[in-house]
């Protein structure tokens, strides 16, 4: 959408951990200029926290809906219908509202804005504090070129970013949502395993992080299959090996698997 008498690109409604991260990182890559952004929040101490960013920040909804063509809602899924409801007739033809609350669809979105916004739902993780996202996204029917590409953008400059059918988003929640919290599992465990090897906890515990983020980045980086980092490091009779077997007789594949489709399908019952 182009709004010409639009004074910013992009409207943040909620300024909490994650819609703030979101704009720290579209301002850390350049996607967005501190000058291009405006937000809003019930809290001073989120609006001085967005100021501290460069960005304008005001306890107004309304303010933020008049002046930018895309709105990023970053409101949580008890919240959310309550402000868009009261927001409903400020919504112009086209606008984009691009929601990250959690298990809120599309369609239960449509019914608290109207038929006037374009809109798209947004499933994104915590590791986007960081920089290092993994988020999904799906859009409503009308979503233009334009648009499309800057809900790309967006959201890629919190890390890696893939569109996807809606009917995918809870399975998206139970991987990518829930998978930070299961790899912290792992890191802990692995850190809890050098301990009882022989190693002072706080060595045990960068290393462990580190390894899961360096085999991490090898796999993104070499585009290959967990199984081809697995068997390069497993030489016959070795260690790793070893290790691997032992995993493998406590159902350790297993396990995770349950667990991503565990809270996939609690996300669904959310949803419902």
């Amino acid at each position: 959408m182009s709004d010409s008498t639009a004074r910013y690109r992009l409207g943040v409604i909620g300024s909490g951990v994650m819609g703030r991260a979101m704009l720290n990182a579209a301002l850390r890559a350049r996607v967005l200029g501190p000058d291009e952004v405006i937000a809003a929040d019930v809290s001073e101490a989120c609006r001085r926290a967005v100021a501290d960013l460069g960005c304008p920040a005001t306890d107004d909804n309304r303010t933020v809906v008049a002046e930018a063509p895309n709105l990023l809602v970053a409101l949580k899924p008890q919240v959310i219908h309550e402000v868009l409801r009261d927001l409903r007739n400020d919504f112009r033809d086209g606008q984009l509202i691009i929601s990250i609350a959690a298990g809120v669809t599309l369609e239960a979105l449509r019914e608290s804005v109207g038929a006037a916004p374009a809109l798209v739902r947004v499933m994104p993780n915590i590791c986007c504090t960081v920089h290092e996202a993994a988020t999904a996204w799906t859009a409503a029917p009308g979503l233009g070129d334009e648009q499309r590409e800057f809900v790309q953008a967006l959201l890629e400059a919190s890390g890696e970013a893939v569109e996807v059918e809606e009917k995918l988003m809870d399975a998206v929640t139970g991987l990518s949502g829930s998978g930070p919290a299961f790899v912290a599992l792992f890191v802990e465990a692995l850190a809890d395993g050098g301990v009882k090897a022989g190693l002072p906890r706080a060595q045990a515990s960068r290393l462990a992080a580190q390894t899961t983020l360096g085999a991490a980045r090898w796999l993104l980086e070499n585009d290959q299959s967990p199984a081809a980092l697995k068997d390069m490091v497993s030489s016959p009779g070795g260690t790793t090996i070893a290790g691997v077997a032992a995993l493998e007789a406590r159902a350790f594949r297993a396990a995770v698997i349950e667990a991503v489709v565990a809270a996939a399908e609690r996300a669904r019952e959310l949803g419902g």
